[in-house]
C-alpha cells in the first residue's frame, strides 16, 4: 500500500458535509496533513499563501464562485499541487474533467475520477495507482534551494518584468505593476511564484527587494528621459522590508538617487500584512505615504481585510485579486464580490486597479462598476523595460478599441 503519511492534501467541497467526509477518507487513506476549502477561490487563497504545491487536491466539480474546471486550470496554469482527483454527483462531471485535462499540457496529474458521495475502496483504488515518490519530487519541482538564490543574486541573474496597467474609460497606459524575475541559465526565466517562497523570512529578500527596486527605478527615470512623464510603476514590499525602518529608508533614498518623483512610485503591500496590523509596519507605510509616494494594498477580496484596518494607512490604491476578477461577469457570486471590493475602494477613496483581467466582458464590467483600472493577459503579458516602448507604438489602437468595447453602448 503505498505511503501518504509525509503527503498533504486538500479538499475543495462546498458542501460541509461532504468536505468533513472526504478529508476524513483522505486520514484513513493515509495522509499526514488534510487542508479544506470551502470553494475555488478559497483554495486557491490557501494554495498561494502555502507556498508550495501540495500532492493532491481532491476537488468537487459543481461550487458556487468558481467550479472545479476553472479551480482545475489555475491549478495547473500556477502549479499549485502535483495532482488532481476529482469528485461529482454527476458523470458527465466527470468526463468533463477528464477532456479538459487531457488537453493541458500540465505537470499536474489527474489521478482519476469519482462519483460521489465518495467510498474509501473507491479512494485507494485510485491512489493505489499514484506513484507517491514522484509526487513528492513534483511538489519540490522548481522550488530552489537557498544556496541556488544567493548565487544567482551575487551573479545578477535577477531583474524586473513590468505588467502594463491601463485606464478602462480611456484605454491610456498609465503605470507598470514591477514582477522580479530570474533569468537561469538553464530553466530560462523564472517567476516569481517559483522562487519567492523560498526566500521568506531569509536574509536574502532584502538585497533582492533593493536590487529589483534599483533596476525598476533607473528604467523608470529613463522612461521618463525619453517623454512617457505620465508613467507610474507599482513595487511589492514583502513584509520583511515593510517592518524594518531602515529598509524603507533606504528604498526612499534610491528613488531620490534616480531623480524619479515620488508621486510616480506606488509602494505594494501584501494584504495579509496590513491585516496583521503590526504597529511598526504601519508606521513606516504612514512614512513613506508623507513621503509623497502611493501606497497600494495587494491581492484584495472583500472580507478579509476590515475598513477599520484599511483605515490605518494613507492607501491610495486597492488592488483587487484576479481570483474574484476573472469571469466575474459570467458568476453572479464572483461578481458580487468584486462589487464589495471596488464599494470598499471606493467609499474609502482610493483608486481601484483590476488584476488579471483576460475578457472583454469582465473589463466592460469592471467599467460599469467603476472600477479605474486593468491589468492582465487582455492588455499585456509582463515584458521587459526594453520591450515597453515598442509596445505602447503597437498597441495605441488595440488599447482604444477595447475601452471603446467596455463603453455601456457597446457592453449592454
Amino acid at each position: 500500500m503505498a505511503d501518504w503519511s509525509g503527503c498533504t492534501a486538500m479538499v475543495v467541497e462546498d458542501s460541509p458535509v461532504q468536505r468533513d467526509h472526504m478529508a476524513g477518507l483522505l486520514r484513513q487513506a493515509g495522509f499526514g496533513d488534510v487542508l479544506q476549502a470551502c470553494d475555488g477561490i478559497d483554495a486557491l487563497r490557501k494554495l498561494n499563501a502555502r507556498g508550495m504545491p501540495v500532492e493532491l487536491v481532491l476537488t468537487d466539480m459543481d461550487m458556487p464562485g468558481m467550479d472545479g474546471m476553472e479551480l482545475m486550470r489555475h491549478v495547473c496554469e500556477l502549479e499549485l499541487a502535483a495532482s488532481l482527483l476529482v469528485a461529482s454527483a454527476r458523470q458527465e462531471r466527470l468526463h468533463e474533467a477528464q477532456a479538459g485535462m487531457a488537453q493541458r499540457a500540465a505537470r499536474v496529474a489527474l489521478l482519476g475520477t469519482a462519483l460521489k458521495p465518495l467510498q474509501l475502496d473507491v479512494l485507494n483504488e485510485i491512489l493505489e495507482r499514484a506513484d507517491t515518490s514522484g509526487l513528492r519530487q513534483a511538489t519540490a519541482t522548481g522550488l530552489p534551494a537557498l544556496h541556488e538564490v544567493a548565487a544567482a543574486l551575487s551573479g545578477g541573474q535577477f531583474l524586473p518584468y513590468y505588467e502594463p496597467r491601463i485606464d478602462i474609460a480611456t484605454g491610456m497606459l498609465r503605470g507598470v505593476d514591477v514582477q522580479p524575475c530570474w533569468t537561469h541559465p538553464v530553466r530560462g526565466l523564472i517567476r516569481a511564484a517559483r522562487f519567492m517562497p523560498v526566500l521568506q523570512g531569509t536574509d536574502l529578500i532584502a538585497p533582492l527587494t533593493a536590487e529589483i527596486a534599483a533596476q525598476a527605478l533607473r528604467q523608470l527615470h529613463a522612461w521618463h528621459e525619453i517623454g512617457l512623464i505620465s508613467l507610474g510603476m507599482s513595487i511589492k514590499l514583502p513584509a520583511e522590508t515593510l517592518a524594518d525602518r531602515a529598509q524603507v529608508d533606504q528604498l526612499s533614498a534610491l528613488v531620490r538617487e534616480f531623480g524619479v518623483a515620488p508621486h510616480t512610485v506606488i509602494w505594494e503591500c501584501p494584504e495579509a500584512v496590513l491585516a496583521g496590523g503590526a504597529p511598526l509596519t504601519i508606521a513606516n507605510l504612514a512614512h513613506l505615504g508623507v513621503r509623497g509616494f502611493g501606497l497600494a494594498l495587494g491581492g484584495y477580496r472583500a472580507g478579509h481585510t476590515t475598513q477599520q484596518q484599511l483605515a490605518r494607512c494613507p492607501l491610495t490604491e486597492l488592488r483587487i485579486d484576479p481570483v474574484i476578477v476573472h469571469e466575474a461577469s459570467r458568476h453572479p457570486p464572483r461578481r458580487a464580490l468584486l462589487q464589495q471590493s471596488l464599494d470598499a475602494a471606493h467609499q474609502m477613496g482610493m483608486a481601484a486597479v483590476a488584476e488579471g483581467v483576460e475578457l472583454v466582458e469582465d473589463l466592460a464590467l469592471l467599467r460599469s462598476l467603476g472600477c479605474e483600472l486593468a491589468q492582465g493577459a487582455l492588455v499585456a503579458a509582463p515584458m521587459s523595460g526594453s520591450a515597453l516602448a515598442g509596445w505602447i507604438r503597437n498597441n495605441r489602437r488595440r488599447l482604444k478599441e477595447l475601452a471603446n468595447a467596455s463603453a455601456p453602448s457597446l457592453a449592454g
